[in-house]
């Protein structure tokens, strides 16, 4: 092995944050990519690319300082400005092979931004307008083509559905003819996870965009999602789908659903939550309480799938939105205690900023034995929690 070909690798960290990035961070952005572009390509690409690397670098440094709690903080803030400052520039001037790198170092910023802004809303450095408006240009502008191009376009794609349901606004980036008519033509599992995403973002635009929120809309939408279910591809059926014995599991209100492989999982979670919306915005009732107890079967069955497929930590984040969407209507106690134990776990496992919903169920909810629990305490489960992931 000869030490004159490494990376440009200079400080004693950055190997850490490196290997981080591809056995962690890059589950965030494959689970629907068999290839694994992001572990496999991006890191290898980010060997000559110095703003990629440095998207990775900011994104590993967020993640290991929120789930390990070892790393300076502000770490993740350096790199985060170093990758904007030679990133920008490139914008108006790169030929088509720098495309692809761009695009991810873009996506990537995107996520640690998601790391940065809690689910409410709240973006206090307003970060997110930047990176979201150049993933809006790169997308509608290039073309989807292949390979890692194809893969960060649909991680954009997902990432916006966190955004939309963020701010209540309708999705400002939507997917490419040319991506959507690669769904039409293929029957892989992937392909049908994103047609889920798709599925959701057109959700999303009925929900919160401006036009008139019409029964013949609301309709179709709802048809597209029962066919969703009709068509898939077999491999998409539950492995297991039972419910927890309360005599074995008597804080559990859950089901265990366990699915084969991520992009499974994942299909799954974007057509509950896209149906789950379609429940909480039907024109048809003027009120959710009619539709109270559809709205938490969907609710029950995202957390489910989630606590399920703990190897496909998404599935967490969006159960995390599912109970931003829905968790005002449960009143169950042990349902209260189980959603919010999923919120501490989510980002004490995950580095997820979870505790801004955390606190306005506590004060939606009214003051119960459940929520004094978890008020108090909410700081030593995410202790215990880190403590036993450092023992481990």
């Amino acid at each position: 092995m000869t030490l004159k070909r490494g990376w440009p690798l200079k400080d004693p960290i950055e190997p850490l944050l490196l290997q981080h990035f591809t056995n962690e961070v890059a589950w965030f952005f494959d689970f629907c990519d068999r290839e694994r572009h992001f572990a496999v390509e991006v890191p290898h690409r980010a060997r000559t690319c110095p703003h990629l690397l440095d998207a990775i670098f900011a994104i590993s440094s967020r993640h290991l300082s929120r789930v390990r709690k070892h790393i300076d903080p502000y770490l993740a803030d350096r790199y985060y400005q170093r990758c904007l400052e030679s990133l920008i520039p490139e914008l108006g001037r790169v030929g088509p092979h720098c495309v692809d790198d761009l695009l991810a170092a873009t996506v990537v910023l995107r996520l640690l931004e998601e790391f940065d802004v809690p689910i409410s809303g709240l973006d206090k450095y307003q970060h997110s307008v930047g990176t979201r408006a150049l993933l809006r240009s790169q997308i509608a502008q290039v073309p989807s083509a292949m390979g890692l191009r194809r893969a960060a376009s649909w991680a954009g794609l997902r990432q916006e559905i966190y955004g939309s349901l963020s701010e209540h606004q309708p999705p400002a980036i939507k997917a490419s003819v040319e991506l959507l008519s690669h769904l039409d033509s293929s029957q892989d599992d992937c392909a049908w996870a994103n047609r889920a995403v798709s599925h959701c973002l057109e959700v999303l635009e009925f929900c919160f965009g401006e036009t008139c929120k019409s029964t013949e809309t609301f309709d179709a939408l709802l048809a597209s999602n029962v066919q969703w279910d009709t068509d898939r591809t077999p491999s998409y059926d539950p492995l297991c789908f039972q419910t927890c014995p309360e005599q074995v599991e008597p804080s559990n209100p859950f089901w265990d659903i366990r699915l084969h492989s991520s992009w499974h999982v994942m299909g799954w979670q974007y057509k509950n939550l896209a149906r789950l919306l379609l429940i909480t915005h039907d024109p048809y009732i003027p009120r959710i309480g009619l539709g109270r107890q559809a709205a938490l079967e969907r609710m029950n069955m995202i957390c489910s799938i989630a606590l399920s497929n703990p190897s496909t930590p998404t599935a967490m984040v969006v159960a995390c939105m599912a109970v931003q969407v829905g968790g005002d209507l449960l009143e169950d106690l042990r349902e209260r205690r189980a959603v919010l134990d999923l919120l501490v776990q989510l980002e004490a496992t995950h580095g997820w900023p979870t505790r801004d919903v955390w606190s306005a169920l506590v004060g939606i909810w009214p003051e119960t034995e459940a929520t004094v629990d978890h008020r108090e305490g909410q700081e030593q489960g995410l202790i215990s929690i880190q403590n036993n992931k450092e023992g481990g």
